[in-house]
């Protein structure tokens, strides 16, 4: 059976980890790894992500092999489909 000390520790640990989720989640930084852009987007494919890319619609450019995305063009591009 559980002591109350072992349960509080329990507790914190949790408490840490939904925040560390919520924190990460709710404020991402301008430049983005294609996944977080992925994720930011909610696309699921990457060839969509990537033809976005091409296509000029989104900004980004590879760094040591990896994909960086500009955050803001995602959001700009998006809002100027509402115009």
């Amino acid at each position: 059976m559980l002591q109350y000390a072992d349960i509080t520790a329990l507790a914190d640990q949790v408490a840490r980890m939904v925040a560390d989720r919520l924190a990460a989640g709710c404020a991402p930084g301008r430049w983005l790894t294609l996944k977080e852009a992925m994720a930011y987007a909610k696309v699921r494919s990457r060839d969509t992500m990537m033809r976005w890319i091409d296509q000029g619609f989104i900004y980004a450019f590879r760094r040591s092999g990896e994909w960086i995305v500009d955050r803001e063009s995602i959001d700009a591009w998006f809002l100027s489909e509402r115009d």
